[in-house]
C-alpha cells in the first residue's frame, strides 16, 4: 500500500477508520489467496496473529526498544512485550559497550562512596 494512500490501514472498517475487532476479511483473503493450501497442522497456518507476530519480531530484531514495541503493537504490559526480547542479544552487548565506551572517554566519572 502506498503511504497517504486513500487508506494506510490494511484492513479498514467500513467507516474507513481503524477496526477495533476483526471480521472474518482477513480469513477470506488468506482462502482467496490461498496462503493455506495443503497445510495440515493448524500451527502452520497463517492467522492474523501469525501476522501480529512476526510484525513484533521483526520490530525488536531491528532495535526497536521493547517499550516502543509494546505501544506499537497496544499491548497491554511491557511483561507480554517481553516474550519477545530473546529476539534482541545484542542489546545487552550494545548497553555494555556503551557503558564501557562512556567509561572510557570520562564521561563516567567513578565516585567514591564510604558506606558506614
Amino acid at each position: 500500500m502506498e503511504p497517504g494512500g486513500k487508506s494506510e490501514l490494511v484492513f479498514p472498517g467500513k467507516n474507513g477508520k481503524k477496526r477495533k475487532q476483526m471480521s472474518k476479511t482477513f480469513e477470506r483473503t488468506v482462502e482467496k489467496l490461498g496462503f493455506n493450501d495443503g497445510v495440515q497442522d493448524r500451527r502452520q497456518k497463517l492467522t492474523f496473529h501469525s501476522c501480529r507476530h512476526t510484525c513484533a519480531s521483526w520490530l525488536v530484531q531491528a532495535g526497536i526498544p521493547l517499550f516502543t514495541v509494546k505501544e506499537i503493537m497496544g499491548h497491554s504490559t511491557i511483561a507480554l512485550t517481553g516474550r519477545y526480547s530473546h529476539l534482541a542479544p545484542s542489546a545487552f552487548q550494545q548497553t555494555a559497550e556503551a557503558i564501557e565506551a562512556a567509561n572510557n572517554t570520562g564521561e563516567i566519572q567513578p565516585k567514591i562512596v564510604n558506606q558506614r
